[in-house]
């Protein structure tokens, strides 16, 4: 049973809660904490009721016995965070060393100071606020660098890394230099079941192929006696996710002792003595073809089997139509916060400029097109010549002759551009398009854009 003599709504509040079973124990510690908020009291059988109604950081259990540690598991378990302060008697020596080392976050010896509990109480919910800063600062920054794009191609790819994502199932994404495909792997990492767990990347390309495969699988040695073990990049993301990095260039023979790990989950060490069990989602990624390089005999097609469970194909940034705007948009709020910039947006020049480059380089080159731009830029607003980009006529790729494709494919870019001019404000947006706004929601409803 859980005691209060607080309403329910400021039971959703984060609240101190006590643990003690004997009454008089119970109630010298709420008096003792009484301006430290919201207070809670269980007894030992009620915890897990307790801590599944309420919101807590700080758990004070009122003293130390078999039952406490069995409490602590108890607690951490559900709420690996919760910071636990214990109760111990100055009597008993192995108190304090059995709590701590059983996951208390500090001790109060008996008879204790009303203050120095108070204090410990602070302390341990001031260290919490800490570490939940370090995790939404954590989480924001991973926010910063997450996929972004509105364009249908970027959403079904999206509906398919959440997919993905909930499974041990390998994945293979194929992209063009530049179009985030490492970003890809870590946002399928981070969507996972083990995103908690290690996130080890190899870039299979970077690494010279002699030391490619003590990379890969690390090694052990014997020096006077000594045996030294270096643990390979496979054996260090177990528990979480192995990224294979531009694997299209991975030597053949490295190609055959990946397939037996991708086959049999275990990891043979170069020198090593035994197999080694390993559990770990595989995600590989390459720019190139790679069907065609097992036809050229330069990759395994067995190992492209059994690697290739789900391929991705991550679009040109030429093909996103106008995430090019929602990209470099945001480049620029993030490069103003880095180089304590305060630039407004782009002119017109750099939005035409943006939308009819060809993007070669991809989001890399368009990140990188912003970044120098933000530099470069004088007044307050990017140009052209800052993102050193002239307006271009896309090459004729297929481009539809059907006089009413061409009409609509018109419509469609008159809009985008309208709406980018105008920063999305819609009243702006019709004026510049000469429509009413009625017309501009169809328009924008029609062409499926974002505003």
């Amino acid at each position: 049973m859980v005691d209060t003599h607080q309403s329910l709504a400021s039971q959703l509040q984060e609240a101190l809660l006590i643990v003690e079973d004997d009454p008089y124990a119970q109630k010298k510690l709420c008096q003792a904490l009484e301006s430290e908020g919201s207070i809670l009291t269980a007894h030992s059988l009620s915890v897990s009721a307790a801590l599944q109604q309420l919101l807590t950081s700080v758990v004070v259990i009122g003293r130390c016995d078999a039952n406490t540690l069995s409490l602590m598991k108890e607690i951490l378990s559900f709420a690996p965070r919760t910071k636990v302060l214990v109760v111990v008697n100055t009597e008993n020596d192995g108190d304090a060393v059995l709590a701590l080392e059983s996951g208390a976050f500090d001790i109060i010896e008996q008879p204790f100071s009303d203050e120095l509990l108070r204090l410990l109480v602070r302390r341990a919910r001031h260290i919490g606020q800490l570490e939940r800063e370090v995790d939404r600062l954590k989480s924001y920054e991973r926010r910063q660098e997450s996929i972004l794009g509105g364009s249908p191609q970027m959403m079904q790819l999206l509906r398919m890394v959440d997919r993905v994502s909930l499974t041990d199932i390998n994945v293979l994404i194929y992209g063009e230099s530049g179009t985030g495909k490492a970003l890809l792997a870590r946002a399928i990492h981070d969507r996972s079941p083990r995103s908690e767990k290690p996130f080890i990347t190899i870039n299979c390309a970077s690494i010279p192929e002699e030391l490619l495969e003590n990379e890969l699988f690390g090694i052990e040695s014997d020096t006077l006696g000594v045996r030294r073990v270096k643990v390979g990049k496979i054996e260090a993301a177990h528990g979480g996710t192995l990224f294979l990095d531009e694997i299209g260039d991975m030597p053949l023979h490295v190609q055959a002792k990946v397939l037996r790990f991708v086959q049999d989950r275990v990891v043979d060490r170069i020198s090593g003595q035994r197999s080694i069990p390993v559990d770990v989602k595989i995600v590989c990624a390459t720019h190139q073809d790679l069907k065609q390089r097992c036809s050229e005999k330069r990759f395994r097609e067995d190992l492209l089997h059994r690697i290739g469970d789900v391929p991705i194909t991550i679009p040109p940034l030429r093909e996103r139509g106008d995430d090019v705007l929602l990209l470099a948009k945001t480049f620029l709020l993030q490069f103003n916060q880095s180089m304590n910039r305060s630039i407004s947006g782009f002119s017109d020049d750099a939005l035409e400029a943006l939308l009819t480059h060809m993007w070669p380089g991809n989001v890399r080159e368009l990140q990188n097109k912003v970044k120098s731009a933000v530099i470069m830029a004088d007044g307050n607003q990017i140009s052209a010549s800052d993102l050193a980009l002239t307006k271009e006529q896309k090459k004729d790729s297929g481009l539809p002759l059907n006089i009413r494709q061409v009409r609509e494919e018109a419509e469609r870019q008159a809009v985008t551009r309208a709406l980018a001019r105008a920063e999305g404000n819609m009243s702006q947006t019709a004026n510049l398009l000469g429509v009413s706004r009625p017309t501009l929601y169809t328009l924008i409803e029609k062409y499926a854009l974002q505003r």
